[in-house]
């Protein structure tokens, strides 16, 4: 039956998966400690009030974290499909980015120009395509990569006409995603995809000395938020921000699951990063047993 072979799926999906440990999934479900994503959320001041806490209140509205974890587990099912993953946000960011840079927003103009040298992906992008030997024109932007482009840049319109802040809602649900799980994934995709992804790479979730004092960076993206919040109008402007923030979400997941055969392709995702850590520990150096080290 398919429920009961879907169910095996899922357990051989999940047994498989956890061995990444540090894998976005595995921070946000395991326990609070102060340096987790989940910790850090619970500490926070910032986001028990104003902007942030309306923007949090999305991760149970709309945040669908199976598909997305599927989805980036189904991204390191080949080399090739990692690298139209990557062009398809590559195309994202590069639009989110544009539209933040043209921002005259006083909501956003301030975000952006505190941030947008910490935040900026679309360059590391482009370095992580061309290690695969891909580029953004290789890949032009799919459909769904298309439509979610295409309500950015409506956002960023929308917010010049009235002084919204709709481009906040984007980056929170990109940005914070990054910082909140996606840092915790370079490593998987190195085990998954070597040699083809190597050392240093991918360049794109690296957050250098930001992402390294992850907890005071985002306690300070979430007083900007709130700054942002009251430079907005009405309520019903702030109320426009998550609005934009659950519009993300399904622009995301349409990107994730555009490709199809998301099970399978987790499942074989999952597979590479079994056999890369495999060979990984086969290529470390052994320790000397107590007799030779004797011996030496």
């Amino acid at each position: 039956p398919k429920a009961a072979r879907r169910r095996r799926s899922m357990g051989s999906f999940a047994k498989a998966w956890s061995q990444l440990g540090n894998i976005a999934a595995a921070r946000l479900a395991a326990p609070a400690t102060s340096n987790s994503s989940r910790g850090i959320l619970q500490a926070s001041v910032e986001n028990k009030t104003g902007l942030s806490r309306m923007l949090d209140s999305t991760l149970r509205e709309g945040h669908d974290m199976k598909t997305f974890g599927l989805g980036t587990a189904a991204s390191l099912a080949s080399v090739e499909r990692y690298a139209r993953f990557t062009a398809a946000m590559y195309h994202v960011y590069t639009a989110m980015e544009s539209s933040l840079d043209a921002a005259k927003s006083p909501a956003v103009a301030p975000f952006w120009s505190s941030f947008g040298g910490d935040l900026r992906r679309s360059d590391a992008l482009a370095l992580d395509l061309a290690d695969v030997a891909a580029s953004s024109s290789s890949h032009p932007p799919t459909p769904a990569t298309r439509d979610y482009m295409r309500a950015i840049e409506a956002a960023g319109a929308k917010d010049e006409e009235d002084g919204g802040g709709r481009l906040i809602g984007h980056a929170y649900c990109r940005y914070f995603a990054d910082l909140m799980g996606g840092q915790f994934l370079a490593a998987p995709t190195r085990y998954a995809l070597s040699p083809a992804v190597g050392e240093g790479t991918p360049r794109h979730y690296d957050f250098g000395a930001f992402g390294a004092e992850r907890k005071a960076s985002v306690e300070r993206l979430y007083a900007s938020f709130n700054e942002a919040g009251d430079a907005l109008a009405s309520e019903a402007a702030r109320r426009a921000v998550v609005e934009e923030v659950l519009l993300a979400y399904r622009h995301n997941v349409a990107v994730y699951t555009e490709e199809g055969a998301v099970w399978s392709g987790a499942l074989r995702g999952a597979a590479n990063l079994a056999g890369g850590v495999a060979r990984a520990k086969l290529q470390m150096p052994r320790a000397a047993a107590p007799s030779e080290a004797a011996a030496s």
